[in-house]
This record gives structure tokens, sequence and C-alpha cells, in this order.
């Protein structure tokens, strides 16, 4: 991504000589290199197309899946189901915006799509992926309040509560992309290409004040409030000697170290290449390298979006057995409509009824799919554990 992937970087060298954009751009493709280096442009576009869709495939299932799931039971949702909801439609929209990006870099970053969706793509894709950051920090924050705090008053207004934090993440997810979207548009230089065009006397001050936003907003902040959270969670749910007290600590061990994975290498590259030839000089041989693979490691950091929907819904019991029981449920519909021309002795065939559990554990009943009149109903008893909801709710 050309803009996505943040403002580009113009070393200082000579730059008093340049006197507009095009010859910026001149400068920029023609005299950086001061060493040479085989890479593959072919082979990079290739394994961006791949990592992109596969990406785009596999979280496309996930969060449609998670969000049908808890929407099924949203007005009812209990502990921080409402999070979870939320970071999966946050997580989709990033999804969604993945197709633009993969034929952009299959185009050699040519933008085939107009100004407004050049603007629009960028914009809806930040917001989205501040959204799903903030809600992950509300999700770990919420877990440990809810787990440590048993006052009436929270009891009763925390639903309410709940709802109030998810209005204000998407209005202030909405707000925080402006400045930078603001500076981007259609450059017709050479080829039609999407880039972060702030003013140029101020160009270098605005690609660092964009960087450095970008990363405090979306990981030096976010990143303590995840760890010191999910630690203390950890720690709460040990000393209740729960059974499961272990995997509550391999659980959000991984909850950590999934969001560092996917987003340290992203953060790091984007300042190291925006202070680059103006606060710091990169050896020749890294700049190469860190240019060259940004947009990958940028791919790589949507990771978060296929692992996500992993870690919060699907090692939960009680989503797989949310999703089991929203899948049966239309079964029996199907079935009944095939099955209403048989004969009137198969009516009398025993009726099974599977009552999906708290924890998801599904009750025997022998060969459900085979009969066409199952009644499959979850059940309604609230969870007596509150650590196993707390964690993966």
């Amino acid at each position: 991504m050309s803009a996505t992937s943040g403002p580009s970087v113009v070393p200082t060298r000579d730059v008093g000589e340049i006197y507009n954009w095009t010859e910026l751009l001149h400068f920029f493709n023609h005299t950086l290199p001061e060493c040479h280096m085989e890479l593959n442009e072919n082979t990079k576009r290739v394994a961006l197309f791949v990592l992109y869709l596969a990406i785009f495939v596999v979280g496309l299932v996930e969060n449609l899946l998670v969000i049908c799931v808890n929407w099924r039971g949203s007005a009812r949702a209990g502990l921080l189901r409402l999070y979870v909801l939320n970071m999966a439609i946050a997580d989709l929209g990033i999804i969604l915006s993945l197709p633009v990006w993969m034929l952009e870099a299959t185009l050699d970053y040519t933008w085939l799509w107009g100004s407004f969706s050049c603007r629009f793509t960028h914009y809806f894709y930040y917001a989205n992926m501040y959204s799903s950051i903030f809600f992950l920090v509300c999700l770990s924050v919420d877990r440990y309040v809810t787990l440590t705090n048993a006052s009436p008053s929270w009891q009763r207004h925390q639903h309410r509560g709940r709802r109030a934090v998810c209005a204000g993440v998407w209005v202030l997810s909405a707000l925080i992309p402006l400045p930078e979207v603001v500076h981007i548009r259609l450059v017709d230089s050479f080829e039609p290409m999407c880039l972060f065009m702030a003013p140029f006397e101020t160009y270098s001050t605005w690609a660092v004040v964009v960087a450095l936003s970008t990363t405090i907003l979306g990981f030096l902040l976010p990143l303590p409030l995840i760890a010191i959270f999910n630690v203390l969670t950890a720690r709460r749910l040990r000393q209740t000697g729960q059974p499961e007290g272990r995997r509550h600590c391999l659980l959000v061990c991984a909850y950590i170290a999934v969001f560092v994975i996917c987003w340290l290498p992203y953060h790091l590259t984007l300042l190291l290449l925006t202070l680059h030839g103006t606060h710091i000089s990169l050896h020749c041989y890294l700049a190469h390298l860190l240019y060259f693979f940004y947009d990958i490691i940028d791919c790589f950091s949507m990771l978060h979006c296929v692992v996500n929907p992993i870690l919060y819904n699907f090692l939960s019991p009680s989503f797989r057995g949310r999703l089991l029981n929203a899948v049966v449920h239309y079964l029996p519909k199907v079935q009944a409509r095939e099955g209403r021309h048989a004969s009137s002795s198969s009516s009398s065939s025993t009726q099974h009824s599977i009552i999906i559990t708290k924890e998801g554990i599904q009750a025997p009943a022998a060969g459900p799919h085979h009969h066409p009149s199952l009644n499959f109903q979850a059940a309604n008893t609230p969870p007596t554990s509150a650590p196993q909801s707390l964690v993966a709710s």
C-alpha cells in the first residue's frame, strides 16, 4: 500500500534543489539508491498477492461467523461479548479493504479507482484499524474490572456503560485518521498513484508527526494497557484456584504475544523509514531491505484479523457451543421440508433435543443429523464459572 503504509520518506540530501512534486518523485526513484542489491520485485508481488488472498479468504469466513454467532445473542449478551462483536466488525472492515490493496500491489501501485476512492479506502482502513485495536484494549480492561468489581451499581449499569464505550471508540476511531487522510491524494505524475502528499514545505514534519501519532496511538499506548490488565486478570484467576488457571495464563500470554508479533515489525519499520534521512541515517543495505520488505511487513500486520477470531472466539467452549447451536438451528428446517412427503410412519420415530450448555458441551443424542425434526435450544442457565466466561466469553 502506498499511502496506507504511512507517508513516503525522502532523504534530505539535495532536497533544497527540488521545487515541485514531479522533481521530488524523480529524485526519490532515481537518486535514493546508493548501493546495489538484487531484489526481485516480481517475486515480491506474487508473495503479496498470495498473502493478501489468504488473509482475505480466511479472515472473511472467520469474522462473518463471529459476527453472526454473537449477533444472535447480542440482545442478552453477557459479560464482554459486545466488545468481541465490535472487534469482529472492525476486523471485517479491514478484510473488506484487502482486495484493493491486493490489486494495487499487483499493478505496481498504480491506482485505477479515482480520487474519491483513494481517500475513502484509506480512511475506511485506518478507522477500522484503530477500532480493532481500541476494542482489544477495552476488552482487556473490562475483563479485569468485571472480575474484581462486584458492586451492585456496576452490575446494574455495566451493559449501558459498555454500549457507551463502544460508541465512543467508533467516534474516536473515525476522527483520528482525518489529519492524515486529508493529505492523501491521487498523483498523475507518471502513473496514477495514491500517495501521502502533505504541503511540500513541511512534508518532512508532517511525515514524522503522522508516523509518531500512528505508532503512539496504535501501539505504544495500547500495548501496556493490554499487557498489564491481562496479566492482572491472569493473577486474579490463579488466586481463585480455578482448575483451568494454567490454560487462562497461556491464553493471556497468547493475547500479548500476538499483538506484539503483528504490530511491532510494522511500527518499527515505519519509524525507521520515516526518520531516515532527516533524523537518523540507516546503512544503505538496511534502508534498501526495509523499503523492499515494507509492504510485506504491512500486510503481515493484518494477520491479527485472522488470529483474533481464533483467540477470542473459537478457543472458547462457550462460543463453539453457540456456533453449533447457530448452525444446527437452520438444518432441521431444510430437513423438515425434505421430509414432508415421507411416509407417515416416520413421524413416530423418536425426537431428540440437544441442549447446548453454558460450556458449549452437547448432551448425548442418537444421530441428530439423520432426523428431520430435531429441536435445538440453548440453555438459559447463567454461567456459574465467572472466570471461564471472562477469559473467553
